[in-house]
């Protein structure tokens, strides 16, 4: 009995041993998998990626729309001979996709920085000319640009604050030059002022800033009218509150609307009808503060003459060159852009009313800019055309008329709203027809131009197939 078992564990153990022995047999005479194939390399080199991430964010932050970013980058790109890349530019991001023959991959980089001073614009744009005309390699490319992201100001704090006074100052005369009024002007200026340069050192209240800078000016100028307006407090609200009006964000938004970039023209839609609810939010705290009391009507009385709206854009030039750290002699360049705007935006107005004005000062500010860049030791056209754009003040009366119907439930606040609407609808407009007379959509006043006044230096991008390799 025992003998038989021990030959039944010798036969099983027999037989696992052949089948092992059988199964390395196999492995030793099967052929050996095919070695792997190098990975191919990338269609995009990785710093010539890197350096059109860093261009889309820095084009981003000089004011451009996404529509005309993404334009740049794809000349760019195919500049330096790169294939199969396509971008998509939002507002908070860039993102690139690769595609070849073995696939597709996508990258971003989120464009989380501030709103460019004008110098750092005028270096980027400088740049981005090197770049076209000599195509230096990428990673020196990208070095500058980080250099541009880290400058500091070239003015110091006070001038910088200085140049909000001013810049107040000077929308105060343009809007409402009352004699009573200057002194609250410059006190308000100061006051917002100190409160920016605050929240670029305090985190928290740089997300509140829209509330806490209309709630300070609101009480500020609700507590002590007869001192700083004369009695009528309310027309000092709109020029010391109007650097943080999101005019821009809304007028560029309806350009993206109007070319097809709906993401993205939606996106500053809303942010920027956010903002003004936030400033006309803290325009009620600040009068609720004071208690509940009937808001008195600016007064037209003791005005200056004529001479007071043209002194007031000579001022408004001078603040955003003090206040934006504008390149070195570019002052005058900016000056004739604004002029040039406000007489356009006066003729307007003079004629037909508000929207007439805004749809020729956005109209006439691109050209103007355009020409303006093209004399010797002239700032770049966008650092030319964004003083001028800022100075539109589209969303001023929206202010006024989002105040008045949460405050008032005046009905006659909803057509202020509609108005300023319109009036942002009439500068995207202008400003959309004016760049395409300049620039490669449409046909454009610039080959007219070019036969009467020769060019000292070229920007625009319709250049750049002109005198591609």
């Amino acid at each position: 009995m025992n003998s038989g078992r021990v030959g039944s564990w010798a036969d099983a153990l027999g037989r696992r041993i052949a089948d092992f022995l059988l199964r390395r047999w196999d492995a030793a005479r099967a052929p050996l998998p095919p070695k792997p194939s190098p990975l191919a390399q990338p269609p995009v080199p990785a710093d010539l990626l890197d350096l059109l991430r860093w261009l889309g964010v820095a084009l981003i932050g000089a004011g451009e729309t996404t529509n005309r970013v993404q334009s740049m980058l794809d000349e760019l790109a195919r500049r330096y001979g790169a294939e199969g890349v396509h971008f998509f530019v939002l507002p908070t991001g860039v993102f690139v996709r690769i595609q070849d023959a073995n696939g597709s991959a996508v990258d971003i980089m989120s464009a989380s920085v501030d709103t460019l001073r004008l110098d750092q614009i005028a270096a980027l744009y400088r740049l981005l000319d090197r770049v076209k005309r000599d195509l230096p390699p990428p990673t020196e490319v990208t070095r500058s640009l980080q250099q541009i992201f880290e400058s500091t100001p070239r003015n110091p704090v006070l001038l910088t604050m200085l140049g909000q006074v001013v810049l107040t100052l000077g929308l105060g005369l343009m809007l409402n030059p009352s004699v009573h009024a200057l002194v609250g002007y410059c006190v308000l200026g100061a006051l917002v002022g100190v409160l920016v340069w605050l929240a670029h050192r305090i985190p928290l209240l740089s997300l509140a800033l829209p509330v806490t800078a209309a709630a300070l000016v609101s009480w500020v100028a609700f507590r002590f009218p007869a001192q700083l307006s004369g009695g009528h407090p309310s027309q000092l609200l709109i020029p010391a509150v109007a650097t943080m009006l999101p005019g821009a964000m809304l007028t560029n938004g309806t350009i993206e609307l109007a070319t097809g970039s709906m993401v993205a023209g939606a996106s500053r839609l809303i942010y920027g009808l956010n903002v003004l609810l936030l400033l006309s939010f803290g325009l009620l705290i600040g009068l609720e503060g004071l208690g509940r009391h009937p808001v008195p009507e600016a007064a037209g009385v003791d005005q200056l003459g004529w001479w007071a709206p043209f002194l007031g854009v000579l001022l408004i030039g001078i603040g955003h060159s003090w206040r934006a750290s504008a390149p070195p002699k570019s002052l005058g360049w900016l000056l004739i852009v604004l002029y040039v705007t406000y007489a356009a935006q006066a003729l307007g107005g003079h004629f037909s009313g508000q929207v007439l004005g805004a749809f020729l000062g956005g109209l006439i500010a691109v050209p103007a800019a355009y020409l303006v860049q093209r004399r010797k030791n002239a700032p770049p056209s966008q650092v030319a055309f964004l003083p001028a754009f800022w100075m539109l003040v589209p969303g001023g009366i929206g202010l006024t008329g989002v105040s008045d119907l949460i405050a008032q439930s005046n009905p006659n606040g909803l057509h202020v709203i509609v108005s300023a609407l319109l009036t942002v609808l009439s500068i995207a407009l202008g400003v959309l027809v004016g760049s395409g007379l300049v620039g490669d959509q449409r046909p454009r006043i610039s080959t007219l131009l070019d036969t009467f006044l020769p060019a000292d230096r070229r920007y625009p991008a319709d250049r750049i197939e002109a005198d591609r390799p």
